[in-house]
C-alpha cells in the first residue's frame, strides 16, 4: 500500500511517534507533508496526541513499534480514560 493512501485512510491530520528504520518512508512522507511531530518516547507521543485532540477536537495518530506499547500504557490510562 502506498504511504499516501495509508495516511488518507487513517483520517488524521496530526501524527506523532518515535521514528525507526522500518517506518522510514512513512515518517519521511509525514515530515514532508508537515504533519509529523517526533517524540522522545511513545509516552510523550500519546501526550502530544491527547493535547492535539483536546485543543482541536480532531483525532491524532500515534505510531510506534510493538516494543513501544509498554511506554504508552501509563499515559493512555492517565489521559485517555474518561474516569
Amino acid at each position: 500500500m502506498k504511504v499516501e493512501k495509508f495516511t488518507e485512510l487513517l483520517g488524521a491530520d496530526f501524527f506523532t511517534g518515535v521514528p525507526d528504520s522500518l517506518l522510514k518512508s512513512f515518517c519521511a512522507y509525514l515530515t514532508d507533508k508537515g504533519c509529523n511531530q517526533i517524540a522522545a518516547n511513545e509516552g510523550g507521543a500519546v501526550g502530544l496526541a491527547a493535547g492535539h485532540y483536546l485543543a482541536t477536537g480532531k483525532p491524532a495518530c500515534v505510531y510506534m513499534q510493538n516494543s513501544g506499547q509498554g511506554n504508552a500504557v501509563n499515559p493512555l490510562a492517565s489521559l485517555a480514560d474518561p474516569d
